[in-house]
């Protein structure tokens, strides 16, 4: 890369390759073009996919077309994404089969144009598969000056509490809201650890630092390959749990079962509207920032650079990898050039 100044926020390392955000949107087009989409939707998708990975985010960047290119979905035919039903604060939306990278942008994009009409929008779908990082599509919603709310049900990766077999998506739960300047995002999975990075670390044969699921035969393990036989647990034991179920139920409201009768399965929901029905936005994002800056202000404790608030470390790096370029696998880059 060229052009490259300051101290590298990721250090360089024999097994990684540097590459600047349009080399990676380069391969990642061309890689997903061989994949089966077209022009336009490689695009769409190798956008979010280098987005991810500025982020910090490097399983949720360009190895996930690895991960992609092995679905079945891209063997079933593609249908127009359509509006199933409609009112002035709600849409249902069947994806056509699309992928979530793709159809999330219009899902986002509906929200956002019916509550800036109507105050309160509410945005489900179905027949897609893979959101992707649901932050990507509520900063767009937040930068409109809405509140944003994702929820989104996916196909068995987690392992209930005391269950000996995945039964439970990935599902995450997203929340953003309009600032002065960057987004508010609160973004989690309620999986112990991501599909993602657990498929990332399986092509890479990895492990975890410590057993974060159960192996094919149910027994605790830490080693991806083997997770990906067995699951993976929710985060926080039994209140994670609790809400990853009542995500995937939520699911069923939009259509999960749809896809294949699985009551397991893909499933999106997307909440906005005006934080103008209840006070000025201005108001809003003053007591916001009095919120967040009173937090930030708090005593520390021995050892504490700085107290964090979500998202703010995401926007920060972003800028920088921007500029620094991001690093991904050798091993991916040389998969996706073979492609």
């Amino acid at each position: 890369m060229s052009g490259m100044s300051g101290k590298l926020l990721d250090e360089d390392c024999p097994d990684k390759v540097r590459l600047s955000v349009d080399e990676a949107q380069t391969l990642g087009e061309s890689a997903l073009r061989v994949a089966g989409f077209s022009a336009e939707e490689a695009r769409i998708v190798a956008e979010h996919l280098v987005d991810a990975s500025t982020w910090g985010f490097e399983f949720a960047g360009l190895p996930r077309i690895l991960v992609i290119a092995e679905r079945p979905e891209l063997r079933k035919p593609l249908t127009p994404i359509s509006i199933i039903r409609e009112s002035p604060v709600c849409a249902f939306l069947d994806g056509g089969n699309h992928i979530g990278y793709v159809t999330l942008l219009r899902a986002a994009a509906i929200a956002i144009e019916k509550a800036r009409t109507s105050g309160v929008a509410i945005v489900g779908m179905r027949n897609s598969w893979f959101g992707g990082r649901n932050g990507y599509y509520l900063e767009r919603i937040a930068r409109a000056g809405l509140v944003g709310i994702y929820m989104g049900s996916s196909t068995p990766t987690v392992v209930p509490p005391g269950a000996a077999r995945k039964a439970l998506g990935t599902n995450p739960f997203t929340i953003a809201l309009p600032r002065d300047g960057n987004p508010y995002i609160y973004d989690i999975g309620t999986a112990a650890v991501m599909s993602g990075e657990m498929l990332m670390r399986a092509f890479l044969g990895q492990s975890f630092e410590e057993d974060v699921g159960i192996d094919g035969s149910g027994k605790p393990t830490r080693v991806a390959r083997e997770l990906v036989q067995g699951g993976v647990y929710p985060f926080g034991g039994h209140k994670g749990f609790g809400l990853s179920l009542t995500i995937q139920a939520l699911g069923l409201l939009v259509g999960s079962k749809f896809r294949n009768g699985e009551v397991a399965d893909f499933g999106f929901l997307l909440i906005a509207f005006d934080p103008e029905l209840f006070m000025p936005l201005g108001q809003f994002t003053t007591e916001l920032e009095e919120l967040l800056q009173t937090v930030q202000g708090l005593p520390r404790q021995e050892g504490v650079a700085a107290i964090r608030i979500p998202s703010e470390r995401g926007f920060h790096e972003r800028a920088i990898r921007r500029e620094q370029g991001i690093l991904v696998s050798r091993q991916v880059v040389e998969r996706l050039q073979s492609m």
